[in-house]
C-alpha cells in the first residue's frame, strides 16, 4: 500500500499539471472542449501521441521519484539503467536517503546474510502506524529520522535486533545474528510507551523529558528523547553508561567530573534482587572502573548521536564487527521476558526492568528530580 500511495502522489503532479493545461485550454476556447477533444468529423481529428513513462521529461520523472518511500525506491533501482541513474537525483528527504544509503552499505557487505539468521526467524507482526499513533498519543513529536525509518524500513533488513517486531527477551550470545541485551523497543509493541528520564537533575531547570528506551545491556542504557521544547536533546540517542558512573535514567548534561583519590566514590544504583547480575557487571569491568581516574582531567563528556540515523549507522558498525567473530555460540538460552512481570526501578541496573517511571506518570514523582 505504501509503495502504491508513493507513486500515486508521483504521478498526482502530472495529472494535476494535465488538468492545469486543459483547464487553460477550456478557458481560451470556451465550452467544455479540448483543444484536442475527437471532432465529429473524422477528417479533422487529430490523435495524440502515445507517451510512455520514459518519454516524459526528465523533470517530471525527477519529481515522481522524489515521492517515493524508502521501500519503493529501492525496488525501483532494479527496474532499468536510467532509472538506477536517475534516483540518486530526485530530491528525497535527507534522512530517508541516508537510510538508503545505509542499506545500500548493509547489503554490499561480505557476509551480510550472516547477520539475518535469528532476525528473519524471529520477526513478528506489527502495526507499524498504531505504533507511532501510540507515541503521539503520549507526546505530540516524534524526530522526523524515527518516524521515516520505523514506517518504511525493511523489516528483514533490522540492524543489531533494533524493532519493535522482534521478541522481547533478554540475548546472551554475542554473534553476527544478534545483540546482546535486551530489545526494549519490543515492549508493548502494540501500545508502546514513552518513559520519563531525568534532564538536568539537582540543578534549578531539572525535569522530566520524554524517553523512548530502545536497549539495555549490562552498564549500558540506550535512550531517544522526544522533548521538542529542548532543542539540544530532542531526536538525540543517549546512552547512558555506569561504567563512567552514569545513572541509567539520567540524561547527561554537561561533563562528568573524574574522581580524584580523595573523592567518595560516586554510588552506581543497583536494583534489589540483582545483586549476581551486578556482580557480574563489577568483575567484567573492573579493569576499566579502577582505570577511569587515568582520563582526561577534564572529566568525560557523554557525547550523545545527534539523531536516529547515526546512532543506526554506529549500530551496524557494531554488528559489521561481530561479523568478524568466531567463537562458539552462548549456549545460554534467549529469556522471553513476560510483559506482565516487568518493574520499574528508578536508575535501576538489571537490563530486565524498565530504569525510570512511565512519562504519563511523572508527575508522582518529583523527588527524582533531585534523588541520585
Amino acid at each position: 500500500m505504501g509503495q502504491v500511495h508513493s507513486l500515486y502522489n508521483g504521478l498526482s503532479f502530472l495529472t494535476g499539471r494535465l488538468l492545469s493545461i486543459f483547464g487553460i485550454q477550456r478557458l481560451l476556447f470556451g465550452g467544455n472542449k479540448l483543444l484536442f477533444e475527437e471532432s465529429k468529423s473524422e477528417d479533422t481529428a487529430v490523435h495524440l501521441p502515445k507517451t510512455t513513462f520514459q518519454s516524459l521529461p526528465v523533470e517530471i520523472i525527477l519529481h515522481i521519484f522524489s515521492h517515493l518511500e524508502l521501500q519503493p525506491y529501492l525496488f525501483s533501482r532494479g527496474v532499468c539503467k536510467e532509472w538506477l541513474r536517475l534516483l540518486p537525483l530526485a530530491d528525497i528527504h535527507p534522512a530517508r536517503r541516508r537510510l538508503i544509503y545505509l542499506y545500500l552499505k548493509m547489503v554490499n557487505t561480505p557476509d551480510f546474510i550472516n547477520t539475518r539468521t535469528w532476525i528473519v526467524d524471529k520477526l513478528l507482526p506489527f502495526d507499524r502506524q498504531a505504533y507511532i499513533d501510540s507515541l503521539l498519543c503520549q507526546y505530540p513529536a516524534i524526530p522526523e529520522e524515527f518516524r521515516i525509518w520505523l514506517l518504511e524500513w525493511p523489516e528483514r533488513a533490522t540492524i543489531d535486533c533494533t524493532w519493535p517486531g522482534l521478541p522481547f527477551v533478554s540475548c546472551n550470545d554475542i554473534i553476527p545474528s544478534k545483540r546482546s541485551g535486551v530489545n526494549w523497543m519490543a515492549y508493548k509493541r502494540h501500545s508502546p510507551q514513552l518513559l520519563a528520564p531525568v534532564y538536568r537533575q539537582c540543578t534549578p531547570f531539572a525535569k522530566f523529558v520524554p524517553g523512548l528506551l530502545i536497549w539495555r545491556q549490562s552498564g549500558l542504557t540506550d535512550w531517544l528523547i522526544f522533548d521538542k521544547d529542548e532543542p539540544e536533546v530532542f531526536g538525540r540517542v543517549y546512552i547512558t553508561d555506569l561504567v563512567e558512573f552514569e545513572d541509567p535514567a539520567v540524561i547527561p548534561h554537561e561533563r562528568q567530573k573524574m574522581l580524584d583519590d580523595d573523592d567518595d566514590p560516586i554510588p552506581i544504583s543497583v536494583s534489589p534482587g540483582s545483586d549476581e547480575e551486578d556482580n557480574e557487571f563489577r568483575e567484567d569491568h573492573s579493569h576499566e572502573l579502577e582505570g577511569a581516574g587515568d582520563k582526561d582531567t577534564e572529566g568525560y563528556l557523554n557525547v550523545p548521536h545527534p539523531d536516529w540515523v547515526a546512532y543506526l549507522e554506529s549500530c551496524w558498525a557494531e554488528n559489521d564487527i561481530r561479523l568478524q567473530y568466531h567463537g562458539v555460540p552462548n549456549l545460554i538460552n534467549d529469556y522471553l521476558i513476560p510483559e506482565s512481570q516487568v518493574t520499574t526501578e528508578f536508575n535501576g541496573s538489571c537490563v530486565t526492568t524498565l530504569p525510570a517511571v512511565p512519562w504519563s506518570l511523572r508527575e508522582r514523582y518529583t523527588e527524582y528530580l533531585t534523588k541520585f
